[in-house]
């Protein structure tokens, strides 16, 4: 196992300036300005374009040739300094690729971001996890100052595919437990009991904490309130099924309504309204043009599946 440790400023989600969350330490650059790590954990239909501050990368420590221009099957860890002090991993990438120099992101990944000047990435992965800021418990010890690291500590090395391993039987094991005694059952009805036990999960308790009532009304009551999956459970990978990006708190009727493809979203957040739901129901079920969500970086390629692959247009 090749192992690329990266240091990058400290970030809750690395996924677009967004609510004044940008890279703190990381390094001088991050004082005055907005680090390019700012889009590391961004998804772009299922890729993930990663930067770390560097010269060109030496990739022939991680098996390449010196006429090699990138190298394969590596674990890129990523590291950062808490605002507190000590060095976390806060994420990693399984089966990266690691360039030896900067490339430049696809003309359709940057249309997506908000800052267009930020398109530099030499580490690319189609499989990537980010930590909650809560979880950044295992500290590294022996990259000092550095951004990357070689990984030439086989203690270290060994301690970090422990804890990657741990964390990650512990995300099957939740994972598991919802789909528990589900074998038998497809489709529909898998669904539903799925998202019932989900809206017993700590997924439902952390979209509570951050909308706390109905994205699309003012539905606040919680015995109301129901987690909704953008991209529904057995269309997810483990990572995003357990995403909070991926969930949105409705109440019953526009949970219904999301779930059944009569809404969606734009970019933008507001509401698409499919043509198959009449006025009368509209009235009702109190859907109108006008209604708007807020929507987060995260949010946007899920909300994008959803209207490409769920919405009754």
């Amino acid at each position: 196992m090749r192992i690329f440790y990266c240091r990058v400023g400290w970030m809750k989600k690395y996924k677009g300036y967004v609510d004044n969350d940008r890279p703190v330490n990381g390094g001088k650059y991050n004082k005055t300005h907005i680090g390019h790590e700012v889009y590391n954990f961004l998804q772009h239909g299922g890729e993930y374009y990663g930067f770390v501050q560097s010269g060109n990368i030496s990739i022939e420590k991680l098996g390449a040739t010196r006429k090699d221009s990138e190298v394969d099957d590596v674990l890129v860890v990523w590291v950062s300094t808490k605002p507190s002090g000590g060095q976390y991993i806060i994420g990693w990438y399984k089966n990266a690729t690691v360039y030896r120099m900067l490339q430049k992101a696809p003309d359709s990944v940057i249309a997506e971001r908000d800052l267009k000047d930020y398109y530099d990435y030499n580490i690319f992965s189609k499989d990537a996890t980010l930590l909650n800021e809560n979880e950044r418990k295992k500290i590294i010890k022996g990259m000092g100052h550095y951004n990357t690291w070689y990984g030439d500590d086989g203690e270290t090395d060994a301690e970090v595919l422990r804890y990657i391993d741990a964390y990650e039987n512990k995300q099957l094991a939740e994972i598991t437990d919802i789909e528990k005694g589900l074998e038998q059952l497809e489709g529909l009805e898998k669904e539903t009991i799925i998202k019932g036990r989900v809206n017993q999960n700590k997924f439902r308790d952390a979209l509570l904490k951050r909308y706390q009532h109905c994205c699309l009304c003012q539905v606040n009551d919680s015995h109301f309130l129901v987690a909704s999956h953008i991209k529904p459970w057995s269309e997810s990978s483990g990572t995003e099924k357990l995403d909070i990006d991926n969930g949105l708190l409705l109440c019953p009727d526009h949970d219904r309504l999301f779930d059944s493809g009569y809404i969606s979203f734009n970019d933008g957040g507001s509401v698409i309204i499919s043509d198959k739901l009449t006025d009368i129901n509209r009235m009702m079920l109190n859907i109108n043009p006008g209604m708007k969500i807020e929507v987060t970086e995260g949010n946007i390629e899920y909300i994008r599946y959803h209207r490409e692959n769920k919405y009754k247009g």
